[in-house]
């Protein structure tokens, strides 16, 4: 998948390219797209159920973020 690609697919389903992502180069942009593509919709897991999981691993993982 081209970077321009990945770009119109981020629009698509986020209405703009964020900053952190439009940084990012190659490879790097297309695993980061996919992992937070898969995370953005539902499975079995709701997009809602997976945000609240990160949620809680992170507050467990003490992150700044």
């Amino acid at each position: 998948m081209t970077r321009q690609e990945i770009f119109n697919e981020i629009t698509q389903t986020m209405g703009t390219v964020p900053g952190w992502l439009a940084k990012m180069d190659g490879k790097q942009l297309e695993n980061a797209w996919a992992s937070q593509s898969w995370f953005m919709r539902d499975t079995k897991l709701s997009a809602r159920d997976k945000a609240l999981v990160a949620f809680g691993a992170a507050s467990a993982n003490h992150c700044r973020f």
